[in-house]
This record gives C-alpha cells, sequence and structure tokens, in this order.
C-alpha cells in the first residue's frame, strides 16, 4: 500500500507551485499531499499541524528568517526533512552560490533543488527523503470510515473495529470520533465523557503527545478514546488544522488511530483524508445509497485519493427479494467488495447496552468471522 507523501512549500513565489506540480505529476507513482505557506510564519503553523516528511523552502540570501524556521522544525517535527529550492541568477555577481549553499546547510537545509525545478530530480529528493525518515520516529497506521449519509453503521463498524484492535494491542489504538455534530461512539462504548475534542481544541496551543493520551478515555478493552463535541455549537471550535495536529500527534504516540467521520465532504473530512492511510467506505444495498457512494467515489478520485487505500464495507446485507447483491453492488459502484456483513439484529442490542459485539462476538457466526477480518 503506497504511503502519502506529506509536503509543505514555503515562498511567495506563485510560480513555485506550479513548477512543482508540473514536475510531480511527471515523477512517477507519488502519492502527494502537498500544502503551501506564504511565509516562514505561516510555515511554522503548518508544520506543527502536519508534521510533513518534506519542507520545500524558496531559498534567499538572507538566512536570518530560515534559521529560526529550520530551529523551529527540529523542536516540532523532527521528522521533517528541509530542503531549499533557488534559481542560480538570483545570487548577485558578487555572492557566492556556493557559499550561500554551504551556510544554508550549516542552519539545518538538508537538500536543494535548482529551479526550474525538474522531475527527475523532485523524485531523487522525494526517495531520499524516505529513505531518511528517522527510523525511531513512530508512525502509527489512520485509518478512516467514511459514507455519503448517515445511518448506514460507519459509526458502529468503526467502533467495533476499533474495540477488536484494541484487543490485541492494548492501550495502543485510539478512536477519534471526528463525527463532529453527532458523534456517538462514547455512547456505544457506555463511556461518560469527562473530556472531549472541544478541550483538545480549548489546549491547541500547548498540545503534544503526552496531552493527547492524557484527554482520552479509556474502556476496558484497552481503546482510548476522544469523544465528539457535545453539540454543534461545541464542534465549531474543531476545524482542519485541529484535526491534522490530533491526528499528527495521535500516530506519533498510537500503533492505530481510527476515525469515525461525518457523512459531509468538507474541509475536516478532507484533512483527515490526506492523513489516512486506509479508508472504508460503508455503504447498503440501497440503490439511493449506492447512487450517492458512487459520487463520492467521484470525488475521492477528484482528490487523487488512491483506489488501493479505499475499501467498501457492505453493511446490513440481507439475501431477500429486492435486496441487491454483493456483486450487484460491486457493478454499481466499479469497485469490489472487501467486507459483507450480514443484517444482525444482536448489533442494535450490543449499541443499545453500550458493549460492541467485537468484545463478546457470537462463535461459529459469520459475524465474528467479518469482524475478524476487520
Amino acid at each position: 500500500m503506497p504511503e502519502n507523501t506529506n509536503i509543505l512549500l514555503v515562498g511567495f513565489d506563485d510560480k513555485l507551485r506550479a513548477e512543482f506540480d508540473s514536475a510531480l505529476a511527471s515523477s512517477g507513482d507519488v502519492h502527494a499531499v502537498v500544502h503551501q505557506a506564504g511565509d516562514f510564519r505561516q510555515a511554522s503553523e503548518a508544520i506543527g499541524n502536519r508534521a510533513p516528511q518534506l519542507a520545500l523552502v524558496e531559498l534567499s540570501t538572507d538566512l536570518k528568517p530560515l534559521k529560526a524556521f529550520t530551529e523551529e522544525v527540529h523542536r516540532s517535527s523532527p521528522e521533517t526533512t528541509i530542503a531549499a529550492a533557488f534559481r542560480p541568477e538570483t545570487f548577485d555577481a558578487d555572492i557566492s552560490e556556493s557559499a550561500v549553499l554551504i551556510e544554508a546547510i550549516r542552519v539545518g537545509v538538508k537538500d536543494f533543488l535548482r529551479r526550474p525545478l525538474s522531475s527527475n530530480e523532485l523524485a531523487q529528493l522525494l526517495n531520499r527523503t524516505r529513505q531518511h525518515r528517522p527510523k525511531s520516529s513512530k508512525r502509527g497506521k489512520v485509518v478512516a470510515f467514511i459514507s455519503n449519509k448517515g445511518g448506514v453503521g460507519k459509526s458502529t463498524t468503526a467502533v467495533n473495529a476499533a474495540c477488536g484492535l484494541a484487543l490485541r494491542h492494548p492501550d495502543e489504538v485510539l478512536l477519534i470520533d471526528a463525527s463532529l455534530q453527532l458523534g456517538v461512539c462514547a455512547s456505544m462504548l457506555d463511556l461518560q465523557p469527562t473530556t472531549s475534542l472541544t478541550d483538545v481544541a480549548t489546549e491547541r496551543e500547548r498540545l503534544d503527545e503526552t496531552l493527547i493520551r492524557q484527554m482520552a478515555l479509556v474502556h476496558d478493552s484497552g481503546l482510548h478514546v476522544l469523544a465528539a463535541p457535545a453539540d454543534a455549537i461545541e464542534a465549531a471550535q474543531v476545524d482542519d488544522d485541529l484535526l491534522s495536529r490530533v491526528i499528527t500527534l495521535a500516530r506519533r504516540t498510537y500503533d492505530f488511530v481510527v476515525l469515525d467521520t461525518f457523512p459531509v465532504f468538507d474541509r475536516n473530512l478532507i484533512a483527515i483524508l490526506d492523513a489516512a492511510d486506509l479508508a472504508y467506505v460503508v455503504v447498503e444495498s440501497v440503490v439511493p445509497t449506492l447512487l450517492g457512494t458512487a459520487k463520492m467515489l467521484k470525488v475521492l478520485d477528484s482528490l487523487d485519493f488512491p483506489t488501493e487505500k479505499r475499501h467498501i464495507l457492505l453493511n446490513r446485507y440481507a439475501k431477500v427479494l429486492g435486496c441487491l447483491s454483493p456483486v450487484e453492488v460491486a457493478d454499481q459502484l466499479g469497485q469490489p467488495i472487501d467486507h459483507v456483513f450480514p443484517y444482525d439484529k444482536r448489533f442494535l442490542i450490543a449499541a443499545n447496552a453500550g458493549q460492541p459485539l467485537a468484545l463478546h462476538p457470537p462463535r461459529f457466526s459469520k459475524i465474528r468471522k467479518e469482524l475478524q477480518q476487520l
């Protein structure tokens, strides 16, 4: 499964992004999520929120701001490689290009690209960046559960998947309820939230890995949970930058980060998908739902979210007259079905009791097998 390469471009020159996009398009099978910052202040915020693997900085002869920026990056995101892009003709005749580059190395720049950017040189830089990632830096897997509408069992599958993982990896799984306005994960686990993403938003200036763990609720299964805000008003305090920062910090301290999401395409969901290693698209065998899901898959295509990173989960399937079969659902979506969960009232009973079925799956049942595979 290819891993997203998160890249931050830093500079005022609008042509830098155009050059980068053109070179990236010719650099082979590279899955990149690119953000841009116009100055070092914006870049420092982006580094803290998103911890990109690469920061490509527009180089000038004034290296003082660059020095301060590299020092900040080394403190907040040591796994980020800083490279500089430069035009040789920008150096005055009395200024040695080599002297500037050597001084840039001294302040923390690890690599250089000449402009206009070359696709071959960019590909080589991205390869070096992946190879030089610190071996000690933890990078847990991020899994999102998404849908085009509510009521299809997205939260149920997210909670059960997280519980199943937590039984195998206690205290190493974090469930984030990013269904901000209608979050139900805590209630499905019979937890009474004492903290939520609202509290995380309040403490956003001092967030770190330790604080993320301290704010998470702990379930008996060993699952840690960041609950959704209490209502839509509190939810307004949580934005895409905060979610990106929470995911970045969470994957540094947990082996798995599972996200339930709100069924609408907005900046928050895009931030989640930018960070996700895998997205489960939850559907039901209902034609209007499938038509909406097919449109959502096209949106994922437009966002360059790779097909190999999305799995289709058909939920509540029943072999009754008029219900589309998994093969027919796959034909409607143009993508294979990865999991089929049959309709089973025990999911409803488990949700009402706050005891996810993954904690006590019925023996010798298809439900148990599907839960284990998920």
